[in-house]
């Protein structure tokens, strides 16, 4: 996680940079589209700080007031993400509209043209890096803030775009200052909800999307013994997941028996899925009290009566 919090650090030093000499030079060049970009490369220091809060958060153990962890800080950090987004896009969208309906002078477009390609460039450049660090550590915070970056450099592109169209074609063109700056603010607020409502499944527990779940099935029945599992939950926390099932074995083993055949169970899918922190099974005979209809059998080995998904 060293990499994720210097990648962090290196982005939020850029945003600082970016974002107040975007808004210096938007209000020298009267220019509001990069006023407002440079709003936006400001907002993204709070965002880093609310990564780097829970990438730091994230790694200390268990303690008296926190029994399962602190990976939950994750998904506290993408909420503020998401939530400071929809605030940005929404102040943006409102004040875009108020500027359309009264008027305002062409902009400077050539020195504003240059500042935002300057801006392009750099937050295109910190997005691949950082989704490129997200990927390697399978962290879905990062991959948020990435996305960030992301929405930051396209907002700089259509930013350099108007801003050409109105050095071409003069003052007849300074509304696409402010119409582009609305086309973005948009975009913005949806990409800003999508975080958001990933962070509230997150807190409030929500599955994965199902090829994550059947990606963590399909360790189970290999391990020899086990026969069938049901009410096998996924849930994930922070950037790592969380599972518990319930894994029935042959009547007659003993307790010591069963329950290496749980742990073997529970490393491969550890070793298989680093993302994976903790695993709970529960064992249980494999008779007609605790045969479910709706659990998963290994067909060969399964016991007389079971009925197969």
């Amino acid at each position: 996680m060293e990499d994720g919090l210097r990648i962090t650090w290196i982005g939020m030093a850029i945003n600082l940079l970016l974002g107040l000499g975007k808004v210096v030079a938007g209000w020298y060049l009267s220019s509001k589209a990069l006023m407002a970009d440079g709003l936006h490369s400001l907002i993204d220091l709070l965002t880093d700080v609310a990564v780097i809060f829970g990438l730091i958060m994230a790694r200390r153990p268990e303690d008296a007031n926190h029994h399962y962890g602190h990976h939950k800080f994750v998904s506290l950090s993408k909420l503020f993400i998401g939530g400071a987004l929809v605030v940005f896009a929404g102040g943006l969208l409102v004040t875009v509209l108020i500027d359309l309906r009264t008027g305002r002078g062409a902009p400077k477009a050539e020195g504003a043209f240059l500042v935002a390609c300057l801006s392009l460039l750099a937050k295109e450049g910190l997005f691949w890096w950082t989704r490129a660090v997200a990927r390697r550590l399978k962290s879905d915070l990062l991959m948020a803030n990435a996305w960030h970056h992301r929405m930051d450099s396209i907002s700089s592109l259509g930013v350099a775009v108007a801003l050409v169209a109105v050095w071409i074609g003069g003052a007849d063109w300074a509304f696409l200052d402010g119409a582009v700056t609305l086309v973005l603010g948009f975009y913005l607020l949806l990409e800003a909800f999508k975080i958001f409502r990933r962070a509230c499944d997150d807190l409030l527990d929500a599955a994965p999307e199902q090829e994550i779940i059947e990606d963590f099935r399909e360790h189970i029945l290999q391990v020899p013994g086990a026969l069938a599992y049901h009410d096998f939950r996924v849930r994930r926390v922070g950037d790592v997941y969380e599972v518990d099932l319930h894994l029935q074995v042959e009547p007659e083993l003993t307790v010591e028996r069963g329950h290496a055949i749980a742990r073997e169970v529970k490393q491969q899918m550890l070793e298989m899925h680093p993302e994976v922190s903790k695993v709970l099974i529960h064992v249980e005979p494999a008779n007609d009290e605790h045969i479910k209809q709706s659990g998963i059998f290994d067909v060969e080995n399964s016991p007389p009566g079971a009925i197969v998904d």
